[in-house]
């Protein structure tokens, strides 16, 4: 439902962290393979191959060595045979090069100035820990404007529910009969402000008006169920990956600070008729959020001025100059004139932001040098792919083959419902055991005695879980039928007792569901090998050389190779 996207005005400032492509001073013995008049480095290996081994999860050897350096050699050519076909001197390339230019400036700036302002701490990630393992189900309802979410909100207060609003706001049948239903959310799963709302609400409350990416939104906390399988040992494990989510998110709200504090220090101003003139009129487009120089409404405005800051003041002619340089994936997220302004916004603080890095010299560095060059080439690469995956098809019967040989990949994990009870007192633990196998009802049992209150209150239904959700006591877990219970499970001075009160069998997906799926499964399998095929097309006409010995005796530990 939800696209997990900040605000409009972040999207144009996006500072992307991306790899430092270091240039060594090349001689003789850092030779690893030439392409035409292009020498593939010790140093450039390097620091491709560790990020790659590292990512992938590949095993270093000699083997994966030569394969990886082969598969760089292949990238030379595609390049020398874009470069041959003049893509890097066609207009949308010069285009891609400015727009790749300015962004890695953005980087720059945002590596120099915002991720020093990032700190995380270690209880931020032991409570992210606890939120990736908290579900709520939440109930919402929509308005695309802040007074169209604060009648909605006036119409709750009033003691109207959220099925009857539901049924008025919502074109979406689901949405409008099950009340605004979003089911059992957790972290990332929806609108980052909704996210931030919900986790700070108590089940019953209904919040006030929020601002997501499409609109404003209300909401209301159904249930929260917490996951007992929160143990330390599972944080450990998990604790790098939370701490690259923790660190992502930290980032995101430094750009939002400095976003905000960008539109106060330019003091961005808005004509109100022409905003409201020009959001009509790019709602009337035939192709919504394109802009039409050739229309009534643009003739007619074209030297009015639309926007004042700090930085410039813009009129239509500029603004609009300024708009088309963005593309449609972009501008698909202007839903009102809030969106709109919003987007302008960004648009002004994206490149004040520019002029401070290039005031700064940041365009002077190697590595900025060197990721503009990296990324440039990388385009032209794509655009050689690109046109060598048209070619690719896939039939029906092989589709079909797939499938039926693959069965075990469309078959979904089966999950068993569970209650719990959680104590923190062994010898109530052992009174809860004689209970439970004296046939006192293991419902009645909670209410009395669990410690997790939300989940009490639903005599202990937590839902269904999958056996890739349980951690080292799924297989314990999944022995047990419907009705039968386990416990007391002990972990760090907690016991908990669990009981299976239902189980969805593994069910086999559709062709007819997986075949888009296959269908690019199997493009990606004949790529490879329609690329290499390719590639290798090119050695005819391009001297390459390789140099195995070197690159198997590498020493990645101390970026050397023995002699």
């Amino acid at each position: 439902m939800f696209e997990l996207k900040t605000r409009i005005v972040i999207l144009f400032f996006l500072f992307v962290a991306v790899p430092t492509f270091a240039q060594s001073r090349y001689g003789l013995n850092d030779t690893l393979a030439v392409v035409g008049n292009k020498i593939i480095t010790l140093n450039e290996f390097q620091l491709f191959y560790k990020e790659k081994l590292r990512k992938i999860g590949l095993t270093d050897n000699g083997d994966t060595r030569i394969k990886y350096i082969q598969n760089l050699v292949d990238d030379e050519l595609l390049l020398l045979d874009a470069k041959k076909r003049g893509i890097d001197k066609t207009k949308s390339a010069l285009v891609e090069l400015e727009r790749i230019k300015n962004q890695e400036l953005l980087n720059a700036f945002s590596k120099s100035f915002i991720e020093p302002t990032v700190n995380v701490t270690e209880q931020d990630l032991k409570n992210m820990y606890i939120k990736m393992n908290t579900k709520i189900k939440v109930k919402h309802l929509y308005g695309s404007t802040l007074e169209e979410a604060g009648i909605l909100y006036d119409q709750l207060k009033e003691g109207n529910s959220f099925e009857e609003l539901a049924k008025e706001v919502f074109h979406d049948e689901q949405l409008k009969e099950n009340g605004g239903d979003l089911g059992y959310i957790s972290v990332d799963e929806m609108d980052p402000n909704l996210e931030e709302t919900a986790f700070s609400m108590k089940v019953g409350e209904i919040s006030k008006p929020i601002k997501t990416v499409t609109g404003y939104s209300i909401i209301k906390v159904e249930d929260i169920k917490q996951n007992p399988f929160v143990i330390e040992s599972e944080y450990l494990k998990a604790r790098d990956r939370i701490n690259a989510f923790v660190k992502k998110r930290a980032y995101e709200e430094a750009a939002k600070r400095y976003t905000t504090g960008q539109k106060k220090e330019l003091a961005i101003t808005f004509d109100k008729s022409m905003m409201n003139k020009l959001f009509e009129s790019l709602q009337s487009y035939s192709n919504k959020n394109s802009f039409e120089r050739s229309s009534v409404f643009f003739k007619q405005n074209k030297n009015k001025n639309v926007v004042k800051s700090g930085l410039e003041n813009w009129n239509l002619i500029q603004l609009v100059s300024e708009l088309e340089l963005t593309d449609e994936m972009q501008r698909k997220w202007i839903h009102s004139e809030t969106d709109l302004g919003d987007f302008i916004s960004g648009l002004i603080i994206r490149k004040n932001t520019i002029r401070k890095a290039l005031k700064a010299q940041l365009d002077k560095s190697q590595t900025f040098k060197n990721n503009v060059e990296f990324n440039f080439n990388t385009f032209l690469i794509q655009q050689i792919e690109r046109q060598l995956k048209e070619r690719i098809t896939i039939s029906q019967d092989s589709v079909k083959t797939y499938y039926e040989e693959n069965l075990n990949r469309f078959t979904t994990e089966a999950e068993m419902r569970l209650s719990s009870i959680l104590l923190d007192n062994q010898s109530l633990a052992d009174s809860v055991s004689q209970l439970l196998n004296k046939g006192i009802s293991f419902e009645e049992i909670v209410t009395q005695f669990s410690i997790q209150t939300n989940t009490a209150k639903n005599k202990g239904d937590m839902g269904f879980f999958r056996k890739s959700e349980l951690g080292t006591l799924a297989d314990k877990i999944f022995e047990m039928k419907v009705g039968q219970w386990t416990g007391p499970i002990n972990d760090e001075g907690k016991y908990l007792f669990l009981k299976c009160t239902g189980l969805k069998q593994t069910t086999l997906r559709s062709l007819a569901e997986v075949a888009d799926e296959i269908k690019e499964t199997l493009t990606s399998l004949k790529w490879f090998k329609v690329r290499e095929q390719y590639a290798g097309s090119l050695k005819k006409e391009n001297r390459v050389q390789l140099f195995p010995e070197k690159i198997k005796s590498i020493n990645l530990l101390t970026k050397a190779y023995d002699r």
